[in-house]
């Protein structure tokens, strides 16, 4: 062989060799890791055979200390507890806790909450956790919704047109929640291609009660154009902005000010016929002085949501932007990026289908 057909030979042998590595370091590990974290597992075979192990029911790894739940996202190291454990020796490992459905969206479209825990794979019987999918992702084809939606949800009964946002700068910045929102009822077969929900949120006058009631007035607004059924609502945080409090506590009248407002807005929304309230509660603000207010109104606002005579249903946003603030918050320390606005419109979405919202 010639020394220039050698050099080729060579150079061609040595491209398929490196052609072959770079293949097998792409190739992806499909049964350890993340994808199976916090599944429901039997033994820890279920798990993949990377590094969890079966923890009390769910694929986990044991910790001792908070830096080693850092790789999953939201997790902290807790005590595990259920019938899947042994009671005299407790399992500290890592997990997400969870108050409802919706609030494991942060770690996979997939998990729901069972047992005050974020957990894949069926639910057992008699165990904790809401009704309904919360954060189901996938949609199903017999049911025409989110998979796990309730067989007594009436479909079609609310069109596009009849479901308004109303809020401030948290979704109307860049109304990118909306976007999402309306991506994730199209991918369940509840909104068409080419319909729309109605945003009527705004950067200025959007107060519940500071300066003249803003919010009621976008609503107001929306409803003398069209009827609305369902609202998506977000309030409050241009209140604490811009007002303040000689003391930060539930008599500041500031706070008490905005909360009476919210009464007298979904008292409005009753008296005109809608059906279906989300409240969507911010994350919390990163400045100090506005989460000190945010923290005071946060309940009171919550409950003017549960004694309202339209049904509201109440969002917090805590849990699903714990762990995320620097990716999910603007350097503002209050409005959301783009993946805040996605996880925002993930969980109000969850939060309908539980609801019946909007199906």
């Amino acid at each position: 062989m010639s020394p220039s057909r050698l050099r080729s030979f060579l150079v061609a042998l040595v491209s398929i060799f490196l052609s072959l590595l770079v293949s097998c370091q792409a190739e992806p590990d499909e049964t350890g890791g993340e994808t199976h974290f916090l599944r429901r597992c039997v033994s820890s075979r279920d798990c993949g055979g990377g590094v969890l192990d079966c923890l009390c029911g769910v694929c986990s790894v044991a910790c001792d200390e908070q830096a080693a739940c850092s790789p999953f996202a939201a997790s902290q190291c807790t005590t595990l507890a259920g019938a899947s454990c042994d009671q005299a020796k407790p399992v500290n490992a890592c997990g997400v806790a969870c108050a409802k459905d919706a609030d494991c969206l942060v770690v996979s479209a997939d998990h729901h909450c069972e047992g005050g825990l974020c957990q894949t794979g069926p639910k057992q019987n008699g165990t904790g956790g809401t009704s309904g999918t919360g954060g189901a992702s996938n949609p199903d084809p017999a049911s025409g919704g989110y998979a796990g939606a309730t067989d007594s949800c009436e479909r079609g009964q609310v069109s596009a047109n009849e479901v308004l946002l109303v809020g401030d700068s948290f979704f109307a910045q860049n109304h990118q929640t909306t976007g999402f929102l309306e991506a994730r009822a199209r991918e369940s077969g509840a909104l068409g291609a080419g319909d729309r929900y109605r945003d009527s949120s705004r950067l200025t006058n959007n107060a519940l009660a500071l300066l003249g009631e803003g919010l009621l007035n976008e609503y107001t607004s929306a409803v003398l154009e069209s009827p609305v059924q369902v609202v998506i609502l977000n309030g409050g945080g241009a209140d604490v902005l811009l007002g303040s409090c000689e003391m930060v506590n539930d008599q500041c009248a500031l706070l008490t000010n905005a909360a009476q407002a919210l009464g007298r807005l979904l008292s409005t929304m009753a008296s005109d016929g809608v059906t279906g309230v989300v409240f969507v509660g911010y994350p919390d603000p990163q400045s100090e002085a506005v989460r000190a207010k945010m923290d005071a109104l946060r309940p009171m606002l919550e409950a003017a949501c549960a004694a309202s005579e339209v049904p509201c249903s109440w969002l917090d946003l805590r849990p699903i932007f714990a762990g995320n603030y620097d990716t999910y918050i603007q350097a503002d320390g209050m409005n959301p990026t783009p993946q805040g606005a996605e996880a925002t419109a993930n969980a109000i979405w969850a939060t309908m289908v539980e609801s019946c919202l909007a199906q």
